[in-house]
């Protein structure tokens, strides 16, 4: 009676199950942090996702840790290996192996022209993760060159490429870096958006990359440090400190971090005692930030001639040639030392040059700003697209359950009416059987029982020939009586 409702019920847990794990995001592991030696090992691997993965991985690490005196003999070695091998996109890893090494080199133009040509290839076969890795290769070249609004469009394009995968720690890793584009176009407010959606990846999927955090939360600082806002910087340098970090540079994002909370504070001069014991430190590693806040600590601390001597050495960097933002504040401060020294004609002049840089910046805001709302939108329509595939994969469920259930509710209809019905059969024969009992009651048994009563009345004076007689019919009514008892018996047993 129950078997059919069982399996129904079975099949609808087993469509539940199916669905649960379809839905639950795989991750995939990408950090690859266990190396083998020989990129023949790599080059054979029959998987394409796994041995792309790998290869490219093994090209990135090579040449970010050979001596600058062995690339050249080892991109020979890398492109003699790949000759022994056939498989596809092997041309646009090659010219990618090109772009990585010539950017090795400080090349950055042959570098991008390199990685543009292996762009273009991998299109052919329009792989998801070459274009993703390119793209963002790209960027990084186009970031170093103060070409912001080319890098957040490449990254915007990397974006894509990802949104066809289902790797969270690709994602956090595009999140990161989206990041540094807009805290390099001053959008910070975009910044910290993207360190968030990062946050919260790592946080959804539980993984396990200490390295990831520590940028996280050092980036979130420096936008925190930029926008002035002296609570949430705290916040982001005590969490550094934390347990969940690690990394090479993160002694430098704890250093980093605390002079910038001396300069929110005011505390010049503790802030230059700092950078400048910073500057010596062997394990610091160090970057343009502490020229510049040497600059904005010794011209708010009163020392006007540092302040000049800094500008002007920061103002012939090439790192800042299209850096608009950060000249239009030196400049600026040029402008308002010439004032202090009531040299109006220099004050005029620099003025004009902060003033041309401005204008220069809020063009590359307002182009970069297009760009971080276009890859908002196609991040808005992604997210559309998903969940109306979703939707009709849970629509397809529910139709499916529901149609299950409409089954199981037939099948019970159907069994319980078939009960029933068998039931009032079975009381009908009950009813019959208990009429011919009584029939047989009255009829078969009450006449042999009337015959015997008779009978041994008629014996109280009878001679022996009548007793003969009596005998004959008493024996004949007793076996009457006896079958008829026997068919009772049979009655009440069936």
């Amino acid at each position: 009676m129950f078997k059919v409702p069982c399996l129904c019920l079975f099949f609808l847990f087993v469509c539940c199950s199916f669905n649960v794990a379809y839905s639950y995001p795989h991750v995939q592991n990408t950090s690859y942090e266990a190396q083998k030696d020989s990129l023949e090992d790599y080059l054979s691997i029959k998987d394409q996702g796994e041995r792309e993965h790998k290869v490219t991985k093994f090209i990135q690490t090579v040449f970010r840790n050979i001596p600058i005196s062995e690339i050249g003999a080892k991109r020979q070695a890398i492109i003699k290996a790949f000759s022994g091998f056939q498989f596809e996109n092997k041309q646009s890893i090659l010219l990618f192996l090109e772009g990585v090494y010539q950017e090795r080199l400080q090349k950055s133009q042959n570098s991008e022209k390199a990685l543009r040509a292996a762009i273009n290839e991998v299109r052919k076969t329009n792989d998801h993760y070459l274009l993703y890795l390119y793209f963002s290769r790209l960027a990084f070249l186009q970031i170093d060159g103060g070409d912001l609004i080319d890098a957040v469009y490449s990254y915007g394009v990397a974006k894509s490429a990802l949104r066809k995968m289902n790797d969270q720690y690709l994602e956090i890793l595009l999140n990161v870096n989206l990041s540094d584009a807009y805290y390099r176009s001053g959008l910070y407010i975009q910044s910290v958006s993207c360190l968030n959606e990062a946050q919260s990846i790592n946080n959804t999927n539980k993984l396990s990359h200490r390295n990831i955090q520590s940028v996280i939360n050092y980036n979130k600082a420096e936008n925190f440090f930029k926008m002035h806002n002296y609570d949430s910087l705290k916040v982001y340098h005590d969490k550094l400190f934390g347990p969940d970090n690690e990394g090479r540079k993160l002694y430098s994002y704890q250093k980093r971090t605390g002079y910038y909370m001396q300069l929110l504070k005011n505390d010049y001069a503790g802030a230059i005692k700092l950078i400048n014991g910073l500057i010596k430190d062997s394990l610091y590693v160090k970057n343009d930030q502490e020229q510049r806040s040497l600059a904005d600590a010794y011209f708010n601390n009163g020392q006007i001639d540092s302040a000049v001597s800094k500008i002007n050495a920061l103002l012939t960097m090439p790192s800042l040639n299209n850096s608009s933002e950060v000249k239009y504040h030196l400049y600026e401060m040029l402008g308002q030392i010439a004032q202090q020294k009531n040299n109006y004609n220099l004050a005029t002049y620099n003025f004009k040059l902060a003033l041309e840089q401005s204008r220069q910046n809020i063009n590359n805001l307002t182009q970069v700003g297009n760009l971080s709302s276009k890859i908002k939108i196609d991040d808005v329509q992604g997210l559309y697209y998903a969940n109306l595939l979703r939707y009709q994969r849970e629509r397809l469920i529910l139709i499916l359950v529901i149609v299950i259930a409409v089954l199981m509710v037939v099948v019970i209809a159907i069994l319980y009416r078939s009960n029933r019905q068998k039931r009032h059969y079975e009381k009908l024969l009950h009813t019959a059987q208990k009429q011919e009992l009584a029939f047989i009651n009255s009829h078969e048994i009450r006449k042999h029982v009337a015959n015997i009563m008779g009978l041994l009345d008629l014996m109280k004076d009878v001679t022996d020939a009548e007793f003969l007689k009596s005998k004959k019919y008493l024996l004949y009514s007793t076996e009457q009586l006896d079958a008829a008892i026997r068919d009772v018996s049979q009655k009440l047993s069936a």
